[in-house]
């Protein structure tokens, strides 16, 4: 008798059991419940994203900014100099709120005329989806800046005129004096070989000065 009441109550155990399963009453409190967890997680994360879109464009800006001032002086101060004052004047104008502080990288060149790039990488810390062991701590943000200026090449022609009405009046020497002037100052604003090119064509008739004649300014 007693084995046939244990049999009876695990029948009604797993009657109960089934009807539970089909039963479809207040359903909506447990699918919400598991559908809270994803949206909850994907707002959060439109949150983190959001807010990391809009502080790279805002080091955008800085570095923008940031490159145009320093062109002014790239060529004219030392390396470390530069670096120096480019990190000041970045940091007074990004605010690094919420990043894990900004790496620069400022590089100047004068290979192709003169060329100002400064770079910027850091991380922005999430607030939302920075779940341990399986969510996202940093989101890489990066932006970059350059500023390009000056002729690569100059090529300067000069007609002088060495006819006959050159003699009076010390003409002549004051036309000697005048292209040497400006070959100076022309030499003065090349940095290397071959930036500056001068020919010189005397105007009364054409010259073949031969090739052992021809000079670079640099």
């Amino acid at each position: 008798m007693t084995e046939l009441n244990i049999m009876f109550r695990n029948a009604l155990k797993f009657l109960k059991v089934a009807e539970f399963l089909k039963d479809r009453r207040g359903n909506i409190a447990p699918i919400f419940a598991f559908a809270l967890v994803p949206t909850v997680g994907m707002m959060g994360a439109a949150v983190d994203y959001t807010r990391a879109s809009n502080l790279r464009t805002a080091m955008q800006a800085a570095l923008d900014s940031t490159t145009l001032a320093m062109a002014a002086t790239a060529g004219t101060i030392s390396e470390d100099a530069l670096k120096e004052n480019a990190k000041n004047y970045f940091n007074a104008l990004f605010q690094k709120q919420g990043t894990t502080g900004v790496q620069l990288t400022t590089k100047y060149t004068t290979d192709n005329g003169s060329q100002l790039l400064i770079t910027a990488n850091t991380s922005v810390v999430t607030d939302f989806i920075n779940i341990p062991g399986i969510g996202i701590q940093y989101i890489p943000i990066k932006a970059e800046s350059t500023t390009t200026w000056g002729n690569t090449r100059l090529r300067v022609a000069l007609a002088l005129d060495n006819t006959g009405s050159m003699d009076s009046n010390n003409k002549m020497t004051a036309l000697k004096t005048a292209a040497k002037n400006l070959i100076d100052q022309l030499k003065t604003a090349a940095t290397k070989d071959g930036d500056v090119y001068v020919s010189i064509v005397p105007f009364a008739k054409d010259v073949n000065v031969g090739t052992g004649s021809k000079c670079r300014l640099a």
